[in-house]
């Protein structure tokens, strides 16, 4: 059971999720056809910008033992990856926005540091699931694209990424790596978040 809920959080692990939220966009809503041709242009990015540049970082700070581990266990632990990751993500928008891109679009990307930020304040207190809200956070902003963007409802989709999330959930509480409720709460505010912020920027 812990292999297999290593391996669930591993494949779902958040610094992957704008990279699975991108890739579904071309695959279930109309940029498989108006940026058919930029796909790469999209992926590389986005691949560089919220995967390998943050990842390379918090190894970095692992080996520099900023941080004592690449699990984030500790909630001190998690302020400086965090900061990295926004600026990381920050100079993805950057990139997307001088190609023109759509607000809601952006703002996909935008919603996840305004989670960053806010996990950041509630981690003063309180260790709030990073699994739960990336996974949610793709959910949302994948859900509102197609509800207020494509005006599509591909419920199979849905049903789908819900099963994840709850693979994701059950994975972290297996691992005793959270809480019920920090795994409640994490998709929550994943969820809420990026539904409203690209419902906005529409």
């Amino acid at each position: 059971m812990k292999q297999t809920a290593l391996f669930i959080s591993s494949v779902f692990q958040p610094l992957l999720m704008p990279i699975y939220s991108v890739s579904l966009l071309f695959i279930y809503t109309h940029f498989k056809y108006t940026y058919a041709h930029l796909f790469l242009s999209f992926v590389i990015p986005t691949i560089l910008f919220t995967f390998l540049v943050p990842g390379v970082l918090i190894y970095i700070m692992q080996r520099l033992n900023i941080i004592s581990d690449l699990s984030l266990l500790k909630r001190k632990d998690r302020f400086a990856p965090y900061a990295v990751t926004m600026l990381s993500y920050s100079f993805l928008i950057y990139y997307f926005h001088n190609l023109g891109l759509p607000n809601w679009f952006l703002m996909m990307i935008g919603a996840s540091i305004i989670v960053m930020i806010l996990a950041i304040i509630i981690t003063l207190w309180w260790k709030i699931s990073a699994h739960m809200f990336g996974i949610s956070s793709l959910i949302g902003g994948v859900m509102s694209v197609c509800y207020f963007v494509d005006k599509t409802n591909p419920y199979i989709l849905f049903m789908l990424l819900f099963v994840v999330a709850g693979m994701v959930g059950v994975s972290r509480l297996i691992l005793r790596r959270h809480t019920p409720n920090q795994v409640y709460a994490g998709f929550l505010l994943g969820f809420v978040v990026s539904f409203v912020s690209v419902w906005i920027a529409t």
